[in-house]
């Protein structure tokens, strides 16, 4: 018969603890950010619903070798931890609890209509700061579709856009009001933005 973790652990001597514990905490420093979701006892569907993005999200974040650190602190924090920074030196440690405010840029997005019924979503900097900061890859309409629904852009808006891309080529994503909606990096990358290359800039 099968029995609980806890009843062996409360049967081995404190030095046995101790050092079972040293040795779960060692592992979980080095384990991937799936693992670590699998030990708390997480599913993909759990996290996505504490931090109300799309399932696809939360894979796309275990999955990504870089990210940014907002990133990070929301996953973690969704698990109930605290995200720390250290920067150690032979002479000791510091924690870096401060960063740039390029996570906390607000951004417009532009749709643009490539060939043969490929779409290509643009973030840049709101006016006079243009700039394109970030860019979807080339993405067939379910494609687009799925990637403006992350954003939380209505279905209606996103067949008006649509339509006008057929006639206009590109669009700017726009506000309720008609304004210029902002979107922040971190809800981008989320959505399946990236680094802007070159290419996708012209």
């Amino acid at each position: 018969m099968a029995r609980n973790y806890r009843e062996l652990q409360a049967k081995m001597d404190p030095a046995s603890r101790a050092d079972n514990q040293r040795r779960v905490r060692e592992e979980l420093k080095r384990m991937a950010l799936e693992e670590l979701r699998s030990a708390r006892q997480l599913t993909q569907a759990d996290l996505a619903e504490m931090l109300d993005v799309p399932q696809s999200s939360i894979s796309r974040i275990e999955r990504r070798a870089d990210m940014y650190l907002s990133t990070l602190r929301n996953y973690i924090g969704a698990m109930g931890g605290v995200l720390q920074i250290q920067a150690v030196f032979p002479d000791g440690a510091v924690v870096i609890d401060r960063f740039g405010d390029y996570e906390n840029q607000m951004c417009v997005v532009l749709a643009r209509a490539e060939s043969h019924g490929v779409y290509r979503l643009l973030a840049q900097r709101p006016r006079p700061q243009q700039g394109v900061v970030l860019s979807t890859k080339a993405l067939k309409a379910s494609g687009f579709v799925k990637t403006m629904k992350a954003l939380n852009v209505a279905e209606s808006q996103i067949s008006d856009i649509r339509r006008n891309l057929e006639n206009l080529g590109q669009v700017l994503i726009g506000g309720r009001t008609g304004g210029d909606r902002l979107f922040n990096v971190p809800d981008l990358v989320s959505a399946g933005f990236e680094p802007a290359s070159t290419e996708t800039t012209g």
